[in-house]
C-alpha cells in the first residue's frame, strides 16, 4: 500500500485498502498466508460500516472475528494483484467498471 500510495496512484493508503476489498470481494479471491500488510483497525478503513454490511451478507454465519478476518483476507487479494499488475505494467483503472481489472 505504501509503495502504489508513495507513486502517486492513491491518495492514502486507506484508498488502496477500500479499492482492494472491492476487488477481492468481487472475485471471490482472498490472500490468507504470509505477512498481512492492510491496516487492522476496521473502524478507520469502514466507518460507514459498508463493508461490514456486506460481510454479513455474504457471511452471515460467520462470527463477527471470522468475518473481519475474511474482509482483511479479500483486502489483502485484491492489494496484491492491484501491486502486481502495477508492477507488470497492466494496471489500467479505467477497466474497474467493466471488471476487467482482475483479467490480464
Amino acid at each position: 500500500m505504501k509503495r502504489l500510495t508513495s507513486k502517486g496512484l492513491f491518495k492514502e493508503q486507506r484508498d488502496v485498502w477500500t479499492l482492494g476489498a472491492a476487488l477481492g470481494i468481487r472475485a471471490g479471491q482472498t490472500y490468507e498466508t504470509g505477512t498481512r500488510e492492510t491496516f487492522q483497525n476496521i473502524n478507520s478503513l469502514d466507518p460507514e460500516g459498508i463493508f461490514s454490511a456486506i460481510m454479513v451478507g455474504l457471511h452471515p454465519d460467520l462470527p463477527e472475528d471470522q468475518r473481519l478476518k475474511k474482509l482483511v483476507d479479500y483486502a489483502e487479494w485484491g492489494i496484491r494483484e492491484i501491486d502486481r499488475k502495477d508492477k507488470n505494467g497492466t494496471l489500467d483503472f479505467s477497466k474497474i467498471g467493466e471488471g476487467s481489472l482482475l483479467s490480464d
